[in-house]
């Protein structure tokens, strides 16, 4: 079993963290973001039931609600789509 954390790998990779909360307080989902050149940014997120959706700034939307990586490895390839001007 791998103890790999992808969310401290993001904050580690220079991500920032936003919490999105409902009216109730409860999270709706939490956005991590990463400026890749002076105010181009790409963006992260990690819904409920803790699938994620990434976009890049040149191409959009990459992957809608795909299940998380559990080795760094996958983490790099799929920071790395995102990452790509």
């Amino acid at each position: 079993m791998s103890n790999f954390n992808f969310y401290s790998y993001l904050e580690e990779n220079g991500y920032q963290k936003e919490t999105i909360r409902e009216a109730n307080g409860q999270t709706f989902c939490t956005n991590y973001q990463k400026e890749l050149t002076d105010n181009i940014w790409n963006s992260l997120t990690v819904h409920k039931d803790k699938t994620i959706t990434g976009a890049s700034p040149k191409s959009g939307i990459i992957f809608k609600q795909i299940v998380q990586p559990t080795t760094k490895k996958d983490a790099e390839v799929i920071l790395g789509r995102i990452e790509f001007m």
